[in-house]
């Protein structure tokens, strides 16, 4: 089954050869939860995990399974409970506060109502009429006199998730506090043992002590109490780190669920790409953090008890000692503060860096069509030196500051050892006190220590916490406000009156950040301009930009199985009304009943799985239904070409699909759902007139004639089929009737059906005919087309097999690359030379070396020169030569460990920018191949998550890392100067110290590596989720993605809490170690081998009793060193191993500065598939474009029509063949020099956060006249209207909907899919290319929009070569010639009316189907 890996380890050959099998799911171990009391303490229960591991790779079914109260829902529940008590409680007070201000405003007004009534004509009145009298009071005191608008201003405090975590992990985190202070409460006790065997060995070597009992009690006391002291630390670490993770993963959760609850003025508050910035970023600082925080609580105890024990020992002087080490933790609370400071400003640009990156990944094709990827870098490189400015300022901060904490004990000591020397006190002579008080100093030290890195990380964390609560305490959608369904007595009244939606004076309103209240009179205004102007819907319909009423007074009623059409001009709300009718819009005032289930199927959104689960979609399987649905939505011979049928998985997002087959893909999947009302948004617009009608009569017409069908569309052809027609006025109302009464009643329908070419060509042949004759013949037309048997075969009407390859490989997606064992020597080697920065050629490591070595000898040396002072080691000496050489070395050690931290933050600062700068520019030229197999949640992840640990935590563990190492490599070189036997102790303790690292590493390692991978998954599936909200909302699924994110979460725990509860398994071996150098060199000391000094003795035990701590401190900053290197690995994959494009110059073969002059382009043999091993797309394709000709190209949805684009800009390479664009081969051109002389306008518009003027140039490379004119020639801004539009100010309320200035929104939600194509036609005219190619760039906009832009193309671009994708016929049939593609081959080329005459020919067909007439065509 499995892919066993063998692995040889340091130890494998003294182990058996069998290699233990992957576990089946039921084989799998529960998470340990009760063990004995040996195996809890030591943390022998991780054992069966690690011996796998040790053996072989391990792999995610040998984790633990966790148990029901470690998964996440369990969890979550806990803390939702509590977070929703407290909301409770908050409102409770927001309530009684607003009742007592009432009472006071009315205490007030009564004491103010004589005085009205004795001015008052009518005294007698006066007294009934003044209590409920608020004209008087003012605005905001009149809302206070409401009690219904008491919650308008109601708002939660952000800190509010903090105290509902708090509740939730009361119990569990309160456990890590009170061991850490057991801990820290038995590391004071060490001195006073310390002292003890000072004493007993001075004592000794004046031969006053003959017992040896007391002695070895002593050191077996000493080796006793690290070892209880590491348990109690580890123990506390357990727990807190625990807190930490399960905070995370509930929060991580609390915040998707939280994202379907949001309203519309909170999405827009919270973008996804904040959302994903919260949950990638922040949350893991708040992870971090929590392992930290019981240093704050417990600090105190143990500082009392050192500062009381010092006292006793050497009396006022120590608290000179003590107050130093007050005052530096004063002046770190003032630089923690201004750390804070700095958090929140490289907050601010990791978001715009996270924001740009995201904008990239979603728009990846975009940025290639336009060649921006230079510009996009440059932003984003900006936005990262800013950021990494901050963070270095910070990184160098906190090194200061750790490094006076790290000769806290130094310069403690020296100052109250000075001052005991000063005061004439004979105790610097005793070593016992001396050394016993310098232990404590230590201990002390090390509390003032971690104090500074749990302050730093609390600071990250609050921010952390409170960003999160700013989104869970968000405004969520007013489920009365957009409440649809019929109550059961509504329900009975609608079933009697056979009705499936009744809505009754309603009114909708999109919500905005910034509500803005509507000017009545430039409505009125409004209202009076000519209905089908395009300058009437852009002054008046602001779709969700600003808060109106969008939809005004809307009345109607749709019976059950009826047919009903919205149509509209572009802008008009069409889209609006279905989501009103769907409950996606604010309803402010009326009500929306509906009597069944129903479903919206709205903008395309698939899955990243297999074509068939994106159509069941979490439903039962029904076999034959099933293949209904996918007949009807003619999606059989799509699925029949694809590599694996219908297992064949999607792309993300659904790049590797045609815009066509998206959206029948999300028609199916609606249609499969088996609603009884189903809403239709614009689902017709991408596909071509056949599959068009082929849908229009298998599916609404058949699969769907017994349910209630609503349609928004601009196909015209369409509403002659429908029941009923909707039209929308542009103003916010509506006209609902059938065709005649519109056509009797609506002069904006009347002029709207003008354009569409079968009524013109009616009313031209007769224009005495009534119009409800037109109407008839309408319908009847239209059906008669749909029965209509072609001339010749129909592909669409006929069933394939889709099934054939069903059994092939249809993965899409390839396994996240992951490392395994050691992490490459090549990750150091190119995290150094890209950190080196002005060291150059690896310089930076002896330098750092040197410096380290420097720094331990001073430091070192201080406490022995200390020892050499209290022996009085030169008799000869005065006590101020002591003083003068302690002084001096004290602060050389400080200014060399300064050094050698700042060193540190420098070479991690400059790899972290040099690293992510280069995986930028490679992700930016990656081919779109690529991105079609990796989810977009994997990259995310890589400039998240891992960039984060880059820039902000594997600085501070490999600065601790080198300390530690050089420190114990430095106290054990002293042990051995002092007591030589001591060295043949190091081989052994050093050989079980390196085999019990390594036991620890081989499982450590991977399962970290495991952790990192299914961290992606869950990137990925939030990601996922947040872009298809709407669509999961629409099918009501949002419980099986929740459910799939804790699902994901739980994997990704049962990694993570096995990586916590390994490291401190490996913490308490180490312990032992400890325990048995401290034994040795106590025994070596208490037996006075070597002849030692009491003042050795006293040296040697304070260092030794530090080493404890300093092992299992090194194991776990090397841990953390190793796991986090595995982010710098896979950073450093995208930034070295990602597969490129071709260059984007190529310096020998650079055009001409003015190529192409001509745009005359020639394909030849040209094939193209998309990866290797996919079918072939085009397929030996021959064709010459004239220069200046207009040709365009049909066929059925993925017939191969996109691909020629994909080919034209090398998206991807042709597998044979060339294109010429005026002679000259562009596949020896640089994508560069190519890309910038094409122009494209695609089909799904692509719109940037930002501005009109941001998105039509976005690097400001066009003067705002040209984009002035652009706006006015794509027909956005009337001409007339124009200098007034100009004119108005940007912070107006009236503002031009397409000022330059105006705001869009993330993927320009606020500008619906029409107005989108024609932002994308001005972007290209701004342009200005001698190539031009349209991707069925009009498929959205209605026929007098279209009819516009065919207008315009014909007059701006008349020296152009124009390649246009077309489904609507009528967009086409005046170019110069059509290409007909069939499976990647041409199948004809010819004008388009000697098509239209060649007798049973494809284009003939299709021109039958979609109403068009020889008289449509002009004659050339």
């Amino acid at each position: 089954m499995n892919n066993v890996k063998p692995q040889k380890r340091l130890l494998t050959p003294f182990l058996l050869k069998k290699v233990p099998p992957v576990p089946e799911e039921n084989e799998r171990r529960q998470f340990p939860r009760r063990v004995n009391i040996f195996s809890k303490v030591f943390f022998w229960w991780v054992l069966p995990v690690m011996s796998v591991g040790y053996k072989r790779t391990v792999v995610e079914q040998d984790m633990f399974v966790l148990t029901d109260d470690l998964k996440v829902e369990t969890i979550a529940a806990r803390f939702e409970a509590n977070l929703a008590a407290m909301v409770l409680k908050y409102r409770a007070k927001h309530i009684a506060l607003k009742a007592k201000q009432r009472a006071a405003l009315e205490a007030t007004g009564a004491h103010a109502a004589p005085a009205v009534k004795a001015e008052g004509k009518d005294a007698s009145i006066e007294p009934e009429s003044s209590a409920s009298d608020t004209s008087n009071l003012s605005s905001k005191d009149r809302d206070l006199m409401d009690p219904e608008k008491d919650f308008d201003d109601f708002k939660l405090p952000k800190y509010i998730v903090g105290y509902a975590l708090l509740q939730t992990f009361a119990f569990q985190y309160g456990l890590a506090c009170f061991f850490l202070m057991l801990s820290g409460v038995a590391s004071t006790c060490t001195p006073l043992l310390t002292r003890k065997l000072i004493t007993y060995v001075e004592l000794k070597a004046l031969g006053l002590e003959e017992s040896v009992g007391q002695g070895v009690g002593m050191a077996i006391g000493s080796a006793l109490l690290v070892g209880t002291i590491g348990i109690l630390f580890n123990h506390s670490f357990q727990f807190s780190m625990m807190t930490g993770a399960q905070v995370k993963a509930v929060l991580t959760k609390a915040l998707l669920d939280k994202s379907f609850r949001l309203s519309g003025k909170a999405r827009l508050e919270f973008p996804t790409s904040r959302i994903t910035s919260i949950m990638g970023t922040d949350l893991a600082r708040v992870d971090m953090a929590l392992g930290f925080q019981p240093f704050i609580l417990t600090f105190p105890v143990t500082m009392a008890i050192s500062i009381g024990i010092l006292c006793h020992y050497i009396g006022a002087p120590a608290m000179v000692g003590v107050g130093l080490a007050f005052v530096f933790l004063i002046l770190t609370m003032l630089f923690t503060a201004k750390l804070f400071m700095y958090r929140r400003s490289a907050n601010f640009f990791t978001d715009g860096r996270v924001k740009y990156v995201k904008e990239v990944l979603n728009n990846l094709k975009m940025i290639k069509y336009y060649t921006w990827e230079e510009p996009y870098f440059d932003r984003i490189k900006d936005c990262r030196d800013k950021e990494m400015k901050i963070i270095y300022t910070m990184q160098v901060a906190r090194n200061l500051i750790i490094a006076v904490f790290s000769s806290l004990t130094s310069f403690a000591s020296l100052s109250s050892f000075l001052v005991l020397y000063a005061t004439g006190a004979r105790k610097t002579e005793n070593p016992a006190t001396i050394f016993a008080s310098l232990s404590l100093f230590n201990v002390l030290s090390q509390q003032v220590f971690m104090l500074p890195i749990a302050l730093a990380t609390a600071s990250d964390a609050i921010i952390g916490v409170a960003r999160s609560g700013e989104v869970l305490s968000a405004e969520e959608i007013d489920p009365e406000a957009t409440a649809t369904e019929a109550s059961p007595e509504v329900k009975a009244l609608m079933d009697a009156e056979g009705l499936a939606i009744r809505v009754q004076n309603a009114s909708f309103a999109w919500e905005a950040k910034n509500p803005v209240a509507l000017d009545t009179s430039s409505a009125d205004k409004v209202d009076s301009a000519d209905p089908s102007t395009e300058e009437k819907v852009a002054e008046n319909e602001s779709l969700e930009a600003i808060s109106i009423s969008q939809l005004k007074s809307i009345s109607l009623s749709v019976k059950k199985g009826e047919f009903v059409a919205i149509t509209g001009l572009i802008g008009s709300g069409k889209s609006s009304l279905l989501n009103a009718l769907a409950g996606f819009m604010k309803r402010t005032n009326g009500n929306v009943s509906v009597n069944g289930n129903l479903l919206m199927c709205g903008a395309p959104w698939v899955q990243n799985t297999t074509v068939k689960d994106n159509i069941v979609f979490g439903n039962e399987l029904l076999e034959q239904k099933y293949k209904d649905v996918i007949y009807a939505c003619s999606l059989e011979s799509d699925v029949e070409i694809l590599p694996a049928g219908d297992q064949t998985e999607i792309g993300e997002r659904g790049i590797t699909l045609s815009g066509g087959q998206k959206a029948r893909i999300n028609l199916a999947r609606a249609v499969y759902a088996d609603n009884d009302i189903i809403l239709l948004d614009d689902v017709l617009s991408a596909v071509d007139a056949r599959v068009g009608k082929h849908i229009m009569k298998y599916c609404l017409m058949g699969l769907l004639k017994e349910k209630t069908r609503i349609l928004a569309t601009h196909q015209l052809s369409l509403i002659g089929t429908a029941d009923r027609v909707i039209f929308m006025n542009g103003d916010g109302t509506i006209d609902f009737g059938t065709i005649t009464e519109l056509k009797e009643r609506s002069d904006g329908f009347r002029t709207l059906m003008a354009y569409n070419a079968e009524h013109e060509k009616k009313e031209n042949e007769d224009a005495e005919e009534t119009v409800e004759d037109t109407v008839e013949e309408d319908r009847e037309f239209i059906v008669k087309q749909l029965s209509r048997q072609p001339t010749v075969r129909d592909e669409e009407e006929e069933h394939h097999n889709y099934q054939v390859n069903e059994d092939q490989d249809g993965k899409l997606i390839d396994e996240e690359r992951k490392a395994e064992n050691k992490i490459k020597w090549t990750v150091y080697k190119n995290f150094i030379k890209y950190g080196s920065g002005i060291f150059k050629h690896y310089t930076s490591v002896p330098i750092i070396v040197l410096i380290t070595i420097l720094a331990v000898f001073c430091q070192l040396f201080t406490n022995t020169w200390l020892s050499f002072w209290t022996e009085r080691k030169f008799p000869d000496r005065s006590n101020g030569f002591y003083i003068g050489i302690y002084v001096m070395f004290t602060f050389i050690a400080f200014f060399l460990l300064c050094a050698e931290f700042w060193l540190v933050a420098y070479i991690v600062n400059e790899a972290a920018v040099s690293l992510n700068v280069k995986a930028v520019k490679r992700v930016l030229r990656v081919p779109m191949s690529y991105m079609d197999t990796t989810p977009m949640g994997r990259v995310l992840n890589r400039f998240t998550k891992d960039t984060d640990v880059i820039d902000n935590e594997i600085g501070t563990q490999l600065r601790m890392l080198i300390y530690f190492i050089s420190t114990i490599i430095g106290i054990l070189v002293l042990c051995v100067i002092y007591l030589p036997w001591f060295a043949l102790a190091i081989p052994p303790l050093g050989a079980i110290f390196i085999a019990v690292a390594n036991y620890y590493q081989a499982s450590a390692r991977e399962v970290k590596r495991l952790e990192a991978t299914q961290r992606s998954l869950v990137y990925n599936n939030f990601n996922e989720t947040l872009s298809g909200m709407d669509t999961l909302k629409a099918l009501k699924k949002e419980d099986m993605f929740l459910d799939k994110n804790s699902r994901l979460i739980n994997k990704m725990n049962e990694a993570y809490y096995f990586t916590i509860a390994n490291q401190r398994w490996l913490a308490i071996q180490l312990d032992m170690v400890a325990c048995v150098m401290v034994l040795l060199v106590a025994f070596l000391c208490v037996f006075r081998v070597f002849r030692i000094t009491a003042a050795s003795v006293g040296l040697l035990l304070s260092y030794i009793l530090q080493i404890a701590s300093q092992l299992s401190m090194v194991v776990r900053m090397y841990t953390q060193v190793e796991n986090e290197m595995n982010s710098v690995e896979r950073v450093c994959e995208y930034a070295f191993d990602l597969p490129q494009e071709a260059p984007e110059v190529i310096t020998e073969t650079t055009p001409r500065p003015t190529w192409p002059e001509q745009g005359m382009i020639r394909f030849e043999n040209a094939s193209l598939a998309y990866r290797p091993g996919l079918p072939l797309v085009l397929n030996k394709l021959n064709m010459d474009v004239r220069p200046a000709e207009k040709i365009g190209i049909c066929g059925r949805t993925g017939a191969g029509k996109s691909s020629i684009m994909t080919a034209l800009f090398r998206l991807a390479e042709l597998s044979e063949g060339t294109i010429e664009i005026d002679g000259v081969d562009i596949a020896t051109l640089g994508l560069k020099s190519l890309r910038s002389q094409l122009s494209i306008i695609p089909q799904d518009p692509v719109l940037f956060a930002g501005t009109v003027r941001k998105n039509l140039d976005p690097f400001d490379s066009s003067t705002d006249e040209e984009l002035w004119n652009a706006l006015a020639r794509a027909g956005l801004i009337e001409r007339e209207q124009l200098e007034f539009v100009k004119t108005q100010d940007p912070n107006s309320e009236d503002l031009h909907k397409f000022h330059l200035s105006r705001t869009v929104e993330d993927d320009g939600i606020n500008f619906s899919l029409g107005e989108r194509q024609l932002i994308s036609f001005a972007r290209a005219l701004v342009r200005g290319s001698k190539i031009l190619i349209l991707d069925e760039a009009t498929s959205s906009v209605d026929y007098e929009t279209d009819s516009k832009i065919q207008d315009t193309i014909v007059r701006e671009f008349s020296h152009c070569t124009i390649l246009c994708i077309a489904h609507r016929l009528k967009t086409i049939i005046n170019y110069d010639r059509i290409v007909v593609l069939d499976k990647g081959k041409i199948v004809e080329f010819d004008t388009p009316l000697n098509l239209f005459k060649s007798r049973g020919s494809i284009f003939q067909q299709m021109c039958e189907k979609s109403n068009i007439a020889e008289s449509d065509f002009r004659l050339h």
